[in-house]
């Protein structure tokens, strides 16, 4: 079973950038031979073109996403993982995303609604959002996001090589659809 870990987001951004520093170490342990371990931060759009010109021998069939992403309601370092439920906004929030990712706004939930939509993941999508708390400019982190860091390289290493691990992780949407929801509610 081939994986992708991808790290979306910036760099030197503080915590925001702790996804980066989980895929540096996993890389810098070495990785399984099924496992390629990516920044995947650039373009949306040039991530889907990646993932559609892979052969068929080079697809994944997985593919675990770590991002530092504000939540509402989360401490500064929790980790939350999950796997994504698949579903997709309405059209035109989708133009919208691609619209943001035209003009360089890179997040995770605009990666995954475009590769989504163009049909370029595999079934199986597994996130860990590390919850930042300093969005300063700089190389250094927060102390509840270098313990997350630590906590996340282990997590993500074994939802990479144990399939059960995966199947036990809870299923959830994109947050932009539960915002929508509440507001129609």
């Amino acid at each position: 079973m081939r994986t992708l870990i991808g790290a979306i987001g910036y760099r030197n951004l503080r915590d925001h950038s702790a996804a980066f520093e989980v895929v540096d170490r996993l890389a810098a342990a070495g990785a399984e031979a099924d496992v390629t371990i990516e920044d995947t931060s650039y373009n949306p759009i040039a991530l889907v073109q990646w993932f559609q010109g892979l052969a068929s021998d080079e697809q994944f069939d997985r593919v675990i996403l770590v991002a530092a992403v504000p939540r509402a309601g989360r401490a500064g370092g929790a980790l939350t993982p999950y796997r994504w439920d698949g579903r997709l906004p309405p059209d035109d929030l989708v133009q919208q995303a691609v619209t943001e990712a035209v003009t360089g706004i890179i997040n995770l939930d605009n990666t995954l609604t475009i590769a989504g939509y163009f049909k370029a993941l595999p079934e199986d999508v597994v996130v860990v959002e590390i919850e930042p708390v300093d969005h300063a400019f700089g190389p250094e982190f927060s102390v509840s996001v270098t313990r997350a860091i630590a906590e996340a390289s282990t997590m993500v290493r074994h939802l990479a090589t144990d399939a059960g691990a995966i199947s036990a992780l809870p299923r959830r949407g994109l947050e932009l659809l539960s915002r929508l929801q509440a507001r129609e509610s």
